[in-house]
């Protein structure tokens, strides 16, 4: 099988379709129920397999491909800080956090975005803490900041080839 654009578009929407699977498993599946930043990196990782989808489906040209890239590498970049935070919550700082905190969509329904983000990111409760679940000795927020590494490497290399006109 050659690597063109597409294919390589359609195996990143494929992983991350995956990632997204692996989480909605755990909370359904294993009432496993994510805190706010596992819901912000959530909304990210669907930022990027929305942006591989769509790319694969309309495989523009150059102008279009170069915006489909940078536009994985911003929403990589996102969940790449969520992610990062979170781990460094989960290892650091558990004594500084206060217990309790309302759920997203609640704070949402009372509260601009712009707040919410910002009460999430810097008074963040016990529950972004807590270790629930781990899989080879990593947490749940280190995988993420691993898949979140990986699109945002794989964004500039699938845009440096296309710069170069080698897919």
């Amino acid at each position: 099988m050659k690597l063109n654009f597409r294919t390589l578009f359609i195996w990143g929407s494929l992983i991350s379709l995956l990632m997204l699977s692996f989480a909605y498993i755990l909370e359904y599946g294993f009432n496993l129920e994510p805190c706010p930043l596992c819901l912000l990196q959530r909304y990210a990782l669907w930022a990027v397999f929305g942006t591989l989808a769509i790319g694969a489906i309309h495989n523009g040209k150059v102008i279009a491909r170069t915006i489909y890239c940078m536009s994985i590498f911003l929403f990589s970049i996102t969940g790449i800080a969520l992610a990062a935070r979170h781990v460094w919550l989960q290892h650091y700082a558990p004594s500084e956090i206060s217990n309790c905190m309302a759920g997203l969509d609640r704070m949402l329904a009372y509260e601009p975005f712009l707040e919410v983000l910002k009460e999430i990111l810097f008074h963040t409760s016990a529950e972004c803490a807590r270790i629930d679940f781990t899989f080879l000795t990593l947490s749940l927020p280190a995988w993420s900041l691993i898949g979140f590494i990986s699109f945002a490497v794989f964004s500039l290399v699938v845009g440096w080839l296309q710069i170069k006109r080698r897919i």
